[in-house]
């Protein structure tokens, strides 16, 4: 207002005082109403401009403050992640061919193996799921010890550096904790303390989902195992609304090989509509009886395989794309035993007699064990690799190569939903056999979500 400032000079209205005291009133009041409006005008042009630029400012500034390198990063590397519903890019995996179909390529990931996982195993994995987190008898869940709690969060800090969209789940339970899981799930109050608990853990972890390990649900058991699994289901529907999260929340369960056992301890089609899939644990079948045979075989025999127990559950959930197949990366050995696997029979399973065992022996323990993985040879109507020795009568059945590509191959035709490693730190250095399972191409030409099975026979 400097320019327009009172000069009595050049203003013939100062020649009479009167005049003079009532314009400069009228002059004041004049220019306080130019400086509102004017402060008006610049609040409205100003603050959306400026609330524009702090939001673009601020884009590019990771959570420690730090402006972020690339300015193509769509997820900066941090040890947690957002759950608010903004359009978050994620990129599908081109190592992994099963990703472009959204089938599964599953790794266990243990507590008490000796190897650490690598960012490049985590890289040819689809889902990771750390085993364990053990349940306590109040319901609630916890590490066991300090060391299983470091391996998660190591794991954890490698998978969240890869932005490759893979899945982080945790194990709840395990062989020795599940015999906590049935009076639990019969006391209403503490199944809700074991369901706050898991809701709790996979917030406060930025985890995606949760794997329930309990070995196993019996016909005692069904109603309250089926009635936890829908409440769970739940309580992850709340929290994915609370924490505005985009995806759901996973929930899975594993579930035996024996059809029998499938049939007495679950309510398979109640679970299915809560799950996103079943981890089918299709390996140590000679536990169906006191014999010895092959670990985890295709087809064949009497006693159970890999073929009738997915064609059971396809055939009654009628959804086999929420089925995973499980393979090993562990052997078994008997000791002094009758070789069971004859090419010209079907019958692959023989008495254990006096024969030693069964004993375990991971992938990556075979050459330090002394065993010739050169000298295996394979079954074909079973599809089992194995080894034998007849001078000591070592009989050794386990995955290799060729064994885990007819069941790729499997998984293919039958459309199933993907499969489930145990585990991944059984592996060599060279990551054999997970290289193995994740280049497989189970895709089928189209994307049918049908049963691959006769269901009538």
């Amino acid at each position: 207002m400097a320019s327009r400032a009172i000069n009595k000079q050049y203003n013939p209205l100062f020649s009479d005082p009167a005049l003079l005291n009532r314009n400069t009133l009228s002059k004041k009041l004049r220019d306080i109403c130019c400086v509102i409006v004017t402060l008006i005008l610049i609040s409205i042009i100003c603050v959306p401009i400026a609330y524009v630029l702090s939001t673009v400012f601020m884009l590019f500034y990771d959570t420690e403050g730090k402006i972020i390198d690339s300015l193509t990063t769509t997820v900066p590397p941090v040890t947690s992640r957002s759950t608010t519903q903004i359009p978050i890019t994620t990129t599908k995996n081109p190592n992994i061919p099963a990703a472009s179909c959204r089938k599964r390529v599953i790794g266990y990931y243990t507590e008490w193996e000796k190897a650490e996982v690598s960012e490049k195993q985590l890289k040819k994995l689809t889902h990771v799921i750390y085993l364990f987190v053990n349940v306590q008898e109040n319901g609630t869940i916890k590490f066991d010890s300090d060391r299983a709690e470091n391996r998660f969060l190591d794991m954890k800090n490698k998978a969240m550096t890869l932005n490759s969209g893979l899945k982080m789940m945790i194990g709840v339970g395990g062989h020795a904790n599940s015999v906590v899981f049935s009076p639990l799930m019969k006391d209403v109050g503490k199944r809700k303390t074991l369901i706050d608990s898991i809701a709790s853990f996979t917030d406060e972890n930025d985890l995606d989902g949760v794997d329930i390990f309990w070995v196993w649900s019996n016909s005692d058991d069904k109603l309250h195992h089926s009635k936890f699994i829908r409440e769970l289901r739940k309580r992850l529907n709340d929290l994915k609304s609370a924490k505005r999260r985009n995806e759901e929340y996973l929930i899975s369960v594993i579930v035996p090989p024996s059809v029998s056992h499938l049939d007495s301890g679950y309510y398979l089609n109640e679970i299915m509509k809560h799950v996103d899939f079943l981890n089918v644990l299709t390996y140590d079948y000679y536990f169906n009886g006191n014999r010895v045979g092959p670990h985890s075989p295709i087809y064949g025999g009497t006693r159970g395989n890999i073929d009738e127990t997915m064609k059971y559950l396809a055939c009654k959930t009628k959804k086999p794309n929420k089925l995973n197949m499980a393979v090993p990366f562990y052997g078994t050995f008997w000791i002094n035993a009758s070789l069971p696997l004859h090419d010209d029979s079907d019958d692959i399973w023989k008495e254990k007699g006096d024969a030693r065992g069964p004993y375990a022996v991971r992938w990556n323990q075979l050459d330090s064990e002394k065993w010739d993985k050169s000298s295996a040879r394979f079954h074909e109507k079973s599809k089992t690799s194995y080894i034998w020795i007849p001078e000591t009568k070592h009989f050794l059945t386990f995955e290799n190569e060729k064994s885990l590509g007819e069941k790729t191959k499997y998984v293919k035709e039958k459309d199933l939903g993907g499969m489930l490693i145990w585990a991944i730190d059984q592996d060599d250095e060279e990551n054999t056999l997970l290289n193995v399972v994740s280049s497989a191409d189970v895709c089928s030409e189209t994307e049918k979500k049908s049963v691959e099975y006769n269901c009538n026979n």
